[in-house]
């Protein structure tokens, strides 16, 4: 487990949390800053959120919940999490900041936000700067949202069919992608301070991160001129209407159960489709002969067949559909996160895998926007 850092009072104990111990304070802006802050406490982090008396902008980015008080998304992203309302302005409360600072292990910060000099943290605080764009760079000036990050990365060309405009991702999936590279970012150099006793910068943009998601693109670019561009994907995929949905399937194998569920005997014995290498030849004509009858079948009835004849096939689903669907069900995707007393709980996203070896759960709710709270904070967070 990790050592927290001397000042804290506390010494790591026996845990299955990996973070237990470690103090991180969260004064970022972003969705990318802040699901850092997310996966800290995720792992056991005490991570103290850091915002004005209006709160945070998270607060009102995107869907309210029908309680009122704060989004969705920042319900997501600030479950597990302490919060602390300072007026910067005041002296009292820039002297509240820069204690809380000078306890902290991890400091998340925006390019922007206040901190006092660095020279005056302990060294083995690990600041992470969370940023759009790298401070050095031409872009750095740019104001950026998730549409032109997908776009200006090349990511969104990868996305659609050919003919047509490329698609843009929904969701916040750059920001996301920043936030796991800041967060293994301070994970490896709370990690390298074990042996070190000393702490670090580390920096992650969205920028950056959003690009690395396009594998070699960049990289093909840069070295001969040329990028990738929408087209049919090369393989045996399909996207069929049935008649009440639509199914995907992935039929690399056991051709003879796709012209068993789909009641076409004759595609068997047809010479053009003998051999794997005719059927990936011909296969938007196979495709389309598919599809004239997958419009009469129900979408539940062609999954359940092609699985059973061992053919890789899902149906579409709207998120409605896909939060009670036994795939969620069965990994327990959604878990509970207590609230404080009065309020009520919360539903939150769990994780996606298991290690034996540590918790990685989130067990609190999101927040409220209170008045500092200074006493009660302090002795929670450093008892």
């Amino acid at each position: 487990m990790w050592q927290a850092g001397n000042t804290t009072g506390t010494e790591a104990h026996n845990s299955s949390f990996a973070l237990d111990g470690i103090v991180a304070v969260d004064l970022t802006t972003s969705v990318a800053g802040q699901y850092t802050g997310r996966l800290l406490a995720m792992n056991g982090a005490k991570v103290v959120l850091v915002e004005p008396p209006e709160g945070s902008p998270m607060r009102t980015r995107g869907r309210p919940v029908p309680e009122g008080g704060e989004t969705f998304l920042f319900r997501h992203l600030n479950q597990g999490k302490r919060s602390i309302s300072l007026d910067l302005d005041l002296m009292a409360h820039a002297a509240t900041l820069n204690d809380l600072l000078s306890r902290a292990d991890v400091i998340l910060r925006d390019e922007q936000s206040y901190i006092r000099s660095t020279s005056d943290l302990r060294s083995s605080v690990i600041e992470c700067v969370v940023a759009e764009a790298p401070r050095d760079g031409e872009y750095s000036e740019w104001s950026f949202d998730e549409m032109s990050h997908q776009a200006l990365s090349g990511v969104m060309n990868m996305t659609g069919v050919s003919d047509r405009e490329p698609i843009y991702g929904v969701g916040e999936r750059a920001s996301y992608a920043a936030g796991t590279t800041a967060y293994i970012s301070v994970v490896s150099a709370l990690y390298e301070r074990r042996t070190s006793n000393q702490g670090q910068r580390v920096d992650a943009t969205v920028f950056e991160s959003i690009a690395a998601m396009g594998q070699n693109l960049v990289s093909q670019f840069s070295y001969n001129g040329t990028a990738e561009s929408r087209a049919r994907y090369p393989g045996f995929l399909a996207l069929l209407r049935c008649a009440d949905a639509w199914v995907v399937l992935f039929v690399i194998r056991n051709w003879p159960t796709l012209c068993d569920v789909f009641e076409l005997p004759e595609l068997l014995t047809d010479r053009r489709y003998r051999t794997s290498g005719d059927r990936l030849e011909r296969w938007p004509e196979i495709v389309s002969i598919v599809q004239e009858k997958s419009l009469t079948l129900r979408a539940d009835d062609v999954v359940e067949a092609c699985q059973r004849g061992r053919v890789s096939a899902e149906k579409v689903v709207g998120l409605d559909e896909l939060i009670n669907s036994d795939q969620w069900q069965v990994r327990r995707v959604l878990g509970t996160a207590s609230a404080a007393a009065g309020a009520a709980s919360q539903t939150t996203v769990r994780r996606l895998f298991d290690f034996s070896a540590a918790k990685s759960e989130i067990n609190t709710a999101s927040p409220p926007l209170a008045p500092a709270g200074v006493g009660s904070m302090f002795s929670e967070v450093f008892q």
